[in-house]
């Protein structure tokens, strides 16, 4: 039996109890041949405590000592629910059974393999590095690195590692924690935390940021490292930074999440957001270490919502001036209906009625910072000209335009109001806000709508002095008839008494004279029966509207 391949100290003693062989690893704790060796169950050497387990051998006693802390050790080693290795940078020389377990390979297989078998190719130069610093003895932290198993199997493990001093030669320590399930569940979480539709933001108690995920990056416009760091006051306005830390002072106090927090920010290129979400306060070892806050940009939601109250809110306009469009016969009237209620739609309004040529204003209406002087705009005359709708938003203004100063930072809206292909005039609205291309339907529509009742209107009016015309007309013929009447027949009365010789031709043509005015008097008959049926028809259409 070769003694030396033993791992602990191994003595063999004679009957008088002389040390007649031993190995080195027994040379090492200072015994040699010839020395008396007493039994006994412990013995220490140096300080060291060592067990002593014996057994006959022929006539001698063969004699182990071992170190009982080495086998305390031994033992932790060997329960350990990590793998624990000892490689000098290149072989194994030492591994713990929980390392054949998951490797798949016997212990006395292990032993021997090159270290680097078991390292991921993207690892092997991160793996030397650190192999090289340790073999200098310079301390190295715990790092994640990646194996690959001989099955085929890539784990990622937390490897904390030092240098030791095996069986008298430098050597290094590995232990292996499996980390894979957490990596894992990291890259999913990481996958997620960049990925997701939400706005996520993670900063510490003082708000400064600690992490942001990408959708914060697209709708804010900074890069995630231009933030981490900073605080969240630098990019919000003083109103909604101090609305933020009341939100999330009260989150620390209560340690509960808020929901339902709205604020307003600016991004980096200057463009306003409405952002909606809620905060969590990150509670640790009892205390609160920082908030994750979970938002999303609300600010299309926010436009049509608000597009939609508005679109609302001009339907019933419309619906209240299409009431208005159907019974009123007076102008004046009409335009100050049509202004009361658009102004309440937007900032304010005004309607004006235009010459053929539109170029002179022939009635106008207006409320709030109205002027004449507006019917000069370059937008009113290209409405006119063009029969369409003209839009000038706020700072596409001219500064030559009229009233330049009060509407530059308002949006201006031209309708023509265009009946049969003729526009009668324009109906002009401003605001501080975008109108939607439904709106603006809307809008010319209901600017036709009042065309087409100014024409109404003024076919009414030029109907009624038709009528009116034509009743003096009729007035005027029943007066004539009678006037040539009464010459005539004195004519006639100076035929008998004077004229003899003449009065047969005289009486012919008074004849003559006399069925004409039956005729005009049978036509008056029938002009007065027409003046009957319009005065009816008339009374029929005041009585209707009435009704309406």
């Amino acid at each position: 039996m070769d003694i030396n391949k033993l791992p602990d100290p191994v003595i063999i003693i004679n009957k008088d109890d002389k040390i007649v062989r031993l190995n080195d690893k027994a040379r090492e704790l200072g015994f040699d041949l010839g020395m008396n060796f007493k039994i006994s169950n412990e013995i220490e050497i140096n300080g060291v405590v060592y067990s002593v387990r014996f057994g006959d051998l022929n006539d001698e006693k063969v004699v182990v000592l071992r170190d009982t802390e080495s086998s305390f050790y031994r033992t932790l080693i060997e329960l350990s629910p990590d793998p624990i290795v000892v490689h000098d940078g290149q072989k194994i020389l030492f591994a713990n059974s929980k390392t054949a377990e998951i490797t798949g390979i016997p212990l006395e297989k292990l032993i021997g393999m090159p270290v680097l078998n078991f390292i991921h190719p993207e690892y092997r130069s991160f793996a030397v590095e650190r192999m090289e610093k340790m073999l200098r003895k310079e301390r190295v932290p715990p790092a994640l690195e990646k194996f690959v198993l001989p099955d085929g199997r890539e784990v990622y493990a937390e490897v904390s590692a030092s240098h030791i001093t095996f069986r008298n030669k430098p050597a290094i320590l590995l232990i292996i924690r499996d980390v894979t399930e957490k990596v894992e569940m990291e890259r999913r979480y990481k996958e997620f935390f960049e990925n997701t539709l939400g706005i996520i933001i993670v900063t510490d108690l003082k708000g400064n940021f600690v992490e942001v995920n990408r959708e914060f990056e697209n709708v804010s416009g900074y890069r995630r490292e231009e933030l981490i760091g900073r605080n969240y006051r630098e990019i919000l306005s003083e109103e909604d930074a101090e609305y933020i830390f009341k939100m999330y002072n009260k989150a620390f106090r209560e340690r509960r999440p808020l929901y339902g927090i709205e604020f307003r920010f600016e991004t980096k290129y200057g463009v306003e957001k409405l952002i909606e979400g809620n905060v969590r306060p990150l509670i640790e070892d009892g205390g609160v270490k920082g908030f994750i806050a979970n938002f999303k940009d609300i600010t299309e939601r926010k436009r049509l919502e608000e597009e939609l109250l508005r679109t609302n809110r001009l339907l019933r306009t419309i619906n209240t001036i299409n009431e208005v469009v159907v019974r009123e016969k007076n102008l004046d009237e009409l335009f100050a209906t049509v202004i009361k209620e658009v102004s309440s739609y937007c900032k304010f309004a005004w309607i004006a009625l235009t010459d053929e040529e539109g170029k002179r204003t022939v009635k106008s209406c207006g409320i709030g910072s109205f002027s004449e002087k507006l019917l000069e705009g370059r937008c009113v005359a290209e409405a006119l000209r063009a029969k369409r709708t003209v839009i000038k938003l706020s700072g596409e203004h001219p500064e030559s335009c009229v009233n330049f100063s009060e509407h530059k930072n308002l949006n201006t809206y031209v309708f023509p109001l265009t009946h049969l292909n003729r526009a009668l005039g324009v109906l002009v609205i401003y605001t501080d806000f975008a109108i939607s291309e439904e709106e603006i339907k809307l809008l010319q529509t209901l600017a036709d709508d009042v065309a087409f009742a100014v024409d109404a209107i003024r076919l009414e009016r030029a109907r009624e002095e038709s009528l009116r015309q034509i009743e003096k007309n009729i007035e005027q013929f029943a007066t004539l008839v009678d006037k040539i009447r009464n010459p005539l027949a004195v004519i006639t009365g100076y035929a008998d008494l004077f004229a003899d010789r003449e009065k047969d031709k005289i009486l012919e043509q008074i004849r003559k004279i006399e069925k004409i005015i039956e005729q005009l008097e049978t036509g008056w008959l029938e002009s007065e029966e027409v003046r009957k049926f319009l005065r009816r028809f008339r009374k029929y259409e005041e009585d209707t509207a009435g009704r309406r």
